[in-house]
């Protein structure tokens, strides 16, 4: 039996790679919209999330998420343990505020990592995840410049909000965890 689950292991990942794919595309056209549509000039969704707990269903729909996302936090701090812990704050800090698109970017990284092996996929470090492959230093320095153009948007953001404090708040949660995790593409954990 245990044979059968390592030998189907690859086929059902490539399910899983391709479902986080598909979520992945659908969050990106539901950015361009926002992106398109309402901007992130408010505060990157937060006063919206918050304006939405005065209606009963808007209320269970965002605490339904919010718990969603609780449950895959656990999962990454799992994975993570005995990792940068850093990079664990990110990916978190990451999930908590994007949401799903960072979720199914997380399971994208995790099935790389697994190798077609379900232990590595489940707990990660625990099991001996193969490590991912490093980025180039080109890749290293986009990363760097990202992470600096981003933290001059966020900035150019947060002067625009003529000091509303739930606008300030969204753009400092929603978009400081962005810039570190740029930031820490750009500069790698070292390798024991």
């Amino acid at each position: 039996m245990e044979r059968l689950c390592l030998e189907d292991g690859a086929g059902t990942m490539t399910g899983v790679r391709i479902l986080a794919w598909v979520v992945i595309a659908i969050m990106t056209a539901n950015m361009a919209n926002v992106a398109t549509n309402s901007g992130f000039d408010h505060g990157a969704g937060f006063d919206t999330f918050l304006a939405g707990a005065a209606d009963p269903w808007q209320l269970f729909i965002n605490n339904d998420l919010v718990t969603g996302l609780l449950f895959m936090v656990g999962w990454i701090i799992l994975r993570e343990r005995g990792g940068r812990g850093l990079d664990t704050l990110a990916w978190c800090w990451m999930v908590m505020w994007w949401g799903n698109i960072v979720v199914a970017a997380y399971v994208l990284r995790a099935v790389g990592q697994a190798d077609g092996d379900w232990r590595r996929f489940f707990i990660g470090r625990l099991a001996g995840v193969v490590p991912a492959a490093p980025l180039t230093s080109m890749m290293r320095l986009l990363c760097g410049v990202a992470a600096l153009g981003v933290l001059a948007w966020t900035t150019r953001g947060l002067l625009a909000t003529g000091g509303a404090p739930i606008a300030i708040l969204g753009y400092l949660l929603g978009f400081t965890p962005v810039v570190l995790t740029l930031a820490l593409l750009a500069v790698p954990a070292r390798q024991a």
